[in-house]
């Protein structure tokens, strides 16, 4: 029992010296565009913290202002890291069976089949340390770090969770064309039950989806908040 103790304040010790120790991150700021649920478009400097959920938008006289998805209906900037354009948008994600809310999601792959992901907010005694705002400012190694995020399937209105591929996704979903993914399963040697497989097969899936459109399952996003 003592032991016990003696480790487990050990642990306390290593921990609040670490957290106390840690360095807030800087807003990351990149030229980008915001369009507001009236239509309203903004462009110029923008920073997005993924624990506040919410974007802040820099002025040219350096005056800033910050939305959160109740007012912004999606944002993008082109991140010269991953040389690409990222995109975030608002929707709704149920709380119970009558309520919802409003929550920022980046679109990591748009088309029949949309992917989309939100932080993963920590659990356990030291969650409020781990996810406090300060350190979750977006930066090329917090956004390309997958362990961070949850990420579902944006389908008919409905956040189908890729924790759930096969039951929730594949089967209702995509095995219209369950030879051709199996085929490029074995052809790639592509692990389905982790997570960069199932991108790599629903990337596939929209792929062919767009030279056969009877069997698309979802509009991409592009309309989703007009």
């Amino acid at each position: 029992m003592k032991t016990t103790y003696t480790f487990t304040f050990a642990l306390l010790l290593v921990f609040f010296h670490v957290t106390g120790n840690t360095k807030p991150i800087n807003p990351l700021w990149r030229t980008g565009q915001i369009r507001f649920w009236n239509k309203l478009v903004l462009e110029g400097d923008l920073a997005y913290n993924w624990s506040a959920e919410m974007v802040s938008f820099r002025q040219s006289d350096g005056r800033m202002q910050t939305y959160s998805a109740n007012q912004v209906a999606e944002f993008s900037w082109f991140d010269q890291e991953q040389n690409k354009r990222r995109n975030f948008v608002s929707l709704a994600r149920p709380l119970d069976n009558e309520r919802s809310s409003q929550r920022f999601f980046e679109v990591c792959i748009d088309g029949p089949l949309t992917v989309i992901r939100r932080f993963r907010k920590p659990r356990g005694p030291f969650k409020h340390a781990f996810s406090h705002p300060d350190h979750s400012s977006d930066q090329p190694t917090f956004a390309q770090d997958t362990d961070r995020f949850d990420y579902f399937v944006f389908d008919a209105g409905r956040l189908l969770a890729l924790n759930n591929f096969h039951a929730d996704i594949y089967k209702p979903l995509m095995t219209t064309y369950h030879k051709e993914l199996r085929q490029y399963i074995l052809t790639h040697n592509i692990n389905d039950r982790a997570l960069s497989g199932r991108l790599l097969l629903i990337g596939r899936y929209n792929s062919m989806v767009q030279y056969d459109p009877k069997t698309a399952s979802n509009k991409d996003l592009s309309g989703a908040n007009d």
